[in-house]
């Protein structure tokens, strides 16, 4: 008979659309792992909801708090993941570390580099804790086929990858672009650095660092923020028997007439496309590719809790670390740094 797993007793801090659209239904397959035994969010009316959700599905009472820092104060705790406004993961992280708390917190992981560093910072004074940012494209199997296929000559020697990521944001129906955190961010990029790092993680994690060539940004829609559009050069270092690349990441949240999600690779023999969560090799016929592969996986959030359990309850370092995330911050911002200097307010 197999040994029961430690179950872990989990607070939430942030009850909003990440907490109920990504998070907790993947907790919700993990039962024999996790167990959500408070929620806090500084509104009643959410902090209602979510506890009220979550209770319902475990048959019993879940307790909600409108102060974080009771909820900290909860000895029953083991750990928390923190679902809110970026400017506030500093805060939030040194008070969890202070009350001996492991930690998830959702990308970016601060608002800037340097409030970044001060997050890593934390790490170091308290090493027998966990603490790991919330980034599930490092968990997205489709990515890691990729690298497989690309170490494996699928597409003869790769040297080009086109990222495009462009949809239309409406303010008025979608929910993200409510939330006033969004649309007047206090970090640079908003919406372009909150999507950003996800496509960084997962080219980082393929082919190496990345190096900023050039890059240009537009504000289409003010409604939706400072910025709503990039167009990012760069260069990878390559990794893992992947040589370097030249790569083009363009992300536009204001786009009409045209959308597109696809990461593409070109080789010396073929190419490479991602699509959602499936990975076609093409040879020399672009309308029928060589092989098609499904790698349905729920978009990686169930991965990443079990990710975190393991390195809760066994020791392990996590997949996606802060220092990961600090770097994934750190190319975005300085593509959007770059990007800046050319960007203009459209009417």
């Amino acid at each position: 008979m197999a040994a029961r797993q430690q179950i872990v007793r989990l607070g939430i801090i942030g009850c909003g659309i990440a907490a109920n659209e990504l998070h907790w239904p993947a907790l919700s397959q993990l039962r024999d792992r996790f167990d959500v035994a408070m929620v806090c969010n500084r509104t009643r009316e959410k902090a209602v909801s979510f506890a009220t959700r979550i209770g319902d599905a475990y048959g019993k009472n879940v307790p909600y708090v409108l102060d974080y820092l009771e909820l900290l104060a909860t000895p029953n705790i083991d750990a928390v993941s923190i679902m809110l406004p970026v400017e506030r993961n500093l805060e939030v992280c040194a008070a969890a570390a202070a009350a001996g708390k492991h930690m998830m917190l959702e990308k970016p992981i601060a608002k800037d580099m340097a409030e970044a560093r001060e997050v890593l910072g934390l790490e170091a004074k308290h090493p027998g804790l966990v603490m790991m940012v919330a980034e599930n494209f490092r968990y997205r199997q489709v990515f890691a086929e990729l690298a497989d296929s690309l170490r494996k000559d699928a597409i003869g020697t790769p040297y080009f990858v086109e990222w495009k990521s462009w949809q239309l944001i409406d303010p008025a129906s979608n929910p993200y672009a409510q939330t006033p955190w969004r649309i007047n961010h206090r970090y640079e990029g908003g919406f372009v650095t909150d999507a950003g790092v996800h496509y960084v993680a997962a080219l980082r994690d393929m082919l190496g660092d990345l190096s900023t060539v050039g890059a240009c940004s537009a504000c289409v829609n003010p409604a939706i923020g400072r910025m709503d559009s990039l167009a990012w050069l760069f260069r990878t270092t390559g990794k893992d028997a992947i040589p370097p690349l030249s790569g083009i990441l363009t992300i536009g949240f204001s786009v009409h007439g045209s959308a597109s999600s696809s990461l593409t690779i070109l080789g010396s023999r073929g190419s490479a496309v991602v699509e959602n969560a499936t990975l076609r090799i093409y040879a020399d016929d672009a309308d029928n590719p060589v092989s098609v592969a499904d790698y349905p996986d729920g978009g990686g959030y169930v991965e990443e809790y079990v990710d975190f359990h393991q390195a809760i309850t066994t020791g392990q370092k996590p997949t996606s670390t802060l220092d990961e995330a600090s770097k994934d911050l750190d190319a975005i911002l300085h593509a959007i740094e770059m990007g800046q200097h050319s960007n203009p307010t459209l009417r």
